[in-house]
């Protein structure tokens, strides 16, 4: 697969973006969460296969340990809880990928266990807690 007529028609497209692609970056992130939120499994799932065949495109014929499509699973899937593998990442899209998958996966993973409705709880815990925090700094700030 050539890389560079697509790392040129990445730039392009960007290029013609008036932000330069950050806002269809953060419309693409938006959705991901969106989904994640709905249905953490399905999007996990779809996660570990895209990602396994993507590794494995770009690793097959580098890497002597990505020959078949399970091998790409294995690194994927230990990539998504924390990267302990004895298979690493020969190229370049092959480090990408496992770079994106060892920022993001944990997360995602931990969303497979939380309840539904879970964040709303969370975010009232976020905004009970700095309302004290303000009203501390409120208090110290009156008798200094």
């Amino acid at each position: 697969m050539q890389k560079r007529p697509l790392l040129i028609l990445a730039a392009l497209a960007a290029a013609t973006e008036p932000d330069f692609g950050r806002d269809a970056m953060a419309r693409l992130a938006t959705k991901v969460r969106e989904k994640h939120a709905e249905d953490p499994t399905g999007t996990m799932l779809a996660t570990v296969l895209v990602s396994s065949w993507l590794f494995y495109r770009a690793e097959r014929g580098h890497n002597p340990k990505v020959k078949t499509l399970h091998d790409a699973l294995v690194y994927v899937t230990s990539s998504l809880s924390g990267g302990y593998t004895e298979i690493f990442a020969r190229t370049s899209t092959g480090k990408t990928i496992g770079s994106m998958l060892l920022t993001f996966g944990p997360g995602m993973a931990a969303g497979l266990f939380d309840e539904r409705g879970a964040g709303t709880r969370n975010d009232a815990g976020a905004k009970a807690i700095v309302e004290r925090l303000d009203r501390i700094v409120d208090a110290l700030a009156a008798r200094g």
